[in-house]
């Protein structure tokens, strides 16, 4: 069993998140074609990233590598594809968060197959020790973070925990 500090996020920190990523890519000057939201946990704030910056093309993939907090596979698998045309398109992959890193390399794999003209990525945060560093994000931290999207999950998590002793 891994103990970690958890942080529960609220809306509010999730489209204040959303509002740095997204000035921050305009900061750039990047001029995104399509976004491609990561599922389950990318996909809200690559609708509300997308939202901010007007981009209406945004597609998904399915990306599975955590069981449960701080348990995870062996490494991450892609459970649904990208499906949305993007050859030649200025592409951001978006994700809640980059852990490991392993999941936003995976799909960067996976995009890159699909011939975009350019890739880049975003997450509302990351952990200090990501192999991935994405080209955005708004936070750093080491908390096992708790999404608004995420929260009845989270609570039948602990619930099954404590009643295991």
């Amino acid at each position: 069993m891994v103990c970690l500090e958890v942080k529960i996020l609220s809306w509010d920190d999730v489209t204040s998140a959303a509002s740095k990523v997204a000035d921050r890519i305009r900061d750039t000057g990047y001029e995104v074609d399509a976004v491609v939201g990561i599922l389950r946990g990318g996909i809200i704030p690559a609708m509300l990233i997308a939202d901010i910056l007007g981009v209406e093309s945004i597609g998904v993939m399915d990306i599975k590598f955590y069981q449960a907090p701080g348990v995870r596979r062996e490494r991450p698998y892609l459970k649904q594809p990208l499906i949305l045309p993007v050859r030649d398109a200025s592409l951001l992959v978006i994700d809640d968060v980059s852990d490991t890193g392993l999941t936003l390399q995976v799909a960067l794999d996976v995009v890159r197959h699909h011939a975009p003209r350019s890739v880049r990525t975003a997450t509302l945060y990351i952990k200090p020790w990501t192999r991935l560093i994405p080209d955005y994000y708004a936070e750093i931290t080491d908390k096992w973070l708790v999404f608004p999207w995420s929260l009845w999950e989270y609570r039948r998590y602990e619930e099954r925990r404590e009643s295991q002793g």
